[in-house]
């Protein structure tokens, strides 16, 4: 027997990972940490699965901030 799937609350998961995100990455904007968690909370918003959006869009995050503050330029540029 199939359970119904649990519904997603985008928004709850958003700032949940956009938290956790701060904790791990404190120098970068929190504007910045808060877009790009919505977006990888949203890229996953149809999946029949939810349960794990919050580790896999917190992972996601991490990854592309990670890649912004490697593009940044630097004081010495």
């Amino acid at each position: 027997m199939d359970k119904p799937a649990k519904e997603l609350d985008a928004h709850e998961v958003t700032e949940e990972v956009a938290d956790r995100v701060k904790k791990r990455m404190p120098d970068l904007d929190d504007e910045l940490i808060h877009r790009e968690a919505a977006a990888s909370v949203e890229s996953h918003a149809d999946a029949r699965v939810t349960d794990f959006i919050g580790i896999i869009a917190e992972r996601e995050t991490r990854e592309r901030l990670a890649g912004i503050a490697d593009e940044a330029p630097t004081e010495s540029d």
